[in-house]
């Protein structure tokens, strides 16, 4: 018997340590759940006052369900009202969803309203030394300093000036000799679209352009609209920061790797040929302001120079996406542009921006493809920088702020029909015809932090959209007679890839 007693022994002391590592197991359990709960219950608490909005999930916050997200919140809109909340992860977010809620915001409340929100992939991008090298994503007095010296040297090398107008021109003859070649062969013009967009803002920027079979040019354009769609479901990034470097992001890193390579060439091209008296476009203008060239580096200015080029290349090209398949599904709004244009332009010269005021049916076509299709369906994020009322409700500090554009065009209250793509809309005198603004339209935001190329982009689009149709008649492949309207959600909504017949007129 007692050759067993150590056995029996021992089996005790392990049943001891079991039960002490089980009731360890227990209270660590115990304790993490309390502590889990306690983070959700701070997480999730709701400050008074707050606007009324949808349940939101410990940890993740509110997450849409299947579909669009600008159309998820103008239906949470119809529920909750124009001004709603919720949670994504730690933060509180505020969706705005109409023109009177969107400029009390933006416009009375500037001095709340005008901060930036920075999304964690778009940090990636931004230098570590300095997180306000960037004309659109900081805020404060660098912002300021950003956006005033971004607004100068966009006047002096073409903004809202006939100067640049010729570049365009030409831009746009390199396009049409390209869309000449297919002799009428369905393509997907998007590409070339790009091209010439890339090539405008290159002139303003580099002071230069580049031809459409420059392979790094072309790869780096690649990049910058993989990325534009990568972002649209990059939400959780913001809640998980891991998720950056997971497998799924490498081509989103590797292209913007690219693409801010191929700015620093720019920036290393210009330095060494600098000369004062010679200011030949915006990097030139950096090197020469000795403030900003003061306050950031070389390097940092590489992602200002960035913004620069990815604002002014894809949102442009977009709304011409847009306009381009809108007027094929609409042949009759088509015919009446080119009528127009045939009437006041004839086919003996291009279109000129002084022709505007003379082409208000073409202006108007135009301004309604932004309406029905704006190209940022929801603004870039704000953020407030200290607690505000809005709307009879309290929107703390810190708080995201979401303008849905997208609600704003498609208002019932505002626009007869909104889903409805009817250009008159926009003129009024039918015997004399003219356009007619409408405050509600806000394709580029509103407020100080408007599109800083906001006049740029309205000047290419034109010239853009009446060059096309004055050369060509677009139509959709006999096969593709109709083609969805929903677009592709991301940062920016281009239409689902289609293809379109050009034929000389």
């Amino acid at each position: 018997m007692t050759v067993f007693a150590p056995c029996r022994n021992l089996l005790e002391i392990n049943v001891d340590i079991i039960q002490t590592m089980m009731f360890s197991v227990f209270v660590t359990t115990f304790l993490l759940g309390c502590t889990v709960s306690i983070c959700c219950a701070w997480l999730l608490r709701r400050p008074k006052n707050l606007p009324p909005g949808p349940w939101s999930l410990p940890i993740i916050g509110y997450r849409a369900g299947s579909g669009l997200i600008h159309e998820c919140y103008a239906s949470l809109a119809q529920r909750y009202g124009p001004i709603f909340s919720f949670r994504r992860g730690p933060f509180l977010v505020v969706v705005l969803n109409n023109r009177d809620v969107i400029q009390q915001a933006l416009v009375k409340n500037a001095d709340v309203f005008s901060d930036r929100f920075t999304p964690k992939h778009v940090k990636l991008g931004i230098p570590a030394s300095n997180p306000n090298a960037s004309v659109v994503w900081s805020s404060g007095k660098p912002w300021g300093d950003l956006r005033k010296f971004g607004l100068t040297a966009l006047r002096a090398f073409g903004m809202g000036k006939k100067s640049i107008e010729p570049h365009i021109n030409l831009e746009v003859r390199y396009l049409c000799e390209e869309i000449e070649k297919l002799r009428g062969h369905p393509t997907n013009l998007l590409t070339m679209l790009n091209n010439t967009t890339a090539n405008v803002i290159c002139r303003i920027v580099f002071g230069r352009r580049f031809e459409y079979d420059d392979e790094e040019f072309q790869g780096i354009l690649r990049g910058f609209f993989e990325n534009f769609s990568t972002i649209s479901g990059s939400d959780l990034v913001n809640v998980f920061s891991f998720l950056l470097y997971m497998p799924w992001y490498k081509d989103f890193r590797r292209n913007l790797s690219q693409s801010k390579s191929f700015i620093m060439a720019q920036l290393k091209l210009h330095t060494s040929s600098f000369e004062k008296d010679n200011i030949r476009d915006i990097i030139d203008a950096y090197l020469a302001d000795e403030g900003i060239s003061k306050d950031f580096t070389v390097e940092e200015f590489c992602r200002v120079v960035l913004d620069f080029f990815a604002a002014g290349t894809e949102t442009t090209s977009t709304a011409l996406s847009w306009a381009i398949l809108y007027l094929c599904l609409y042949p009759d709004v088509q015919t009446k542009v080119q009528s127009e244009l045939d009437t006041v332009v004839g086919r003996g010269r291009q279109p000129a921006i002084s022709d505007r005021a003379r082409l208000p049916y073409c202006e108007a076509a135009l301004m309604e493809s932004m309406r029905i299709r704006p190209v940022l369906p929801l603004s870039l994020p704000h953020t407030t920088s200290r607690s505000v009322s809005l709307g009879g409700f309290t929107i703390p500090q810190g708080t995201t702020i979401i303008p849905n554009i997208w609600a704003a065009h498609h208002d019932p209250e505002v626009w007869d029909d909104p889903d409805d793509f009817r250009p008159e809309r926009f003129l009024e005198n039918h015997d004399s015809p003219t356009v007619k603004k409408n405050d509600s339209w806000i394709p580029f935001g509103l407020g100080r932090r408007e599109c800083l190329g906001a006049q740029l982009a309205k000047m290419e689009s034109f010239l853009l959209f009446t060059n096309l149709f004055q050369r060509f008649e677009f139509k959709l492949p006999p096969d593709q007679s109709t083609h969805s309207k929903r677009g592709i959600s991301g940062l920016t909504m281009p239409p689902e890839p289609y293809e379109v017949c050009a034929i000389e007129r």
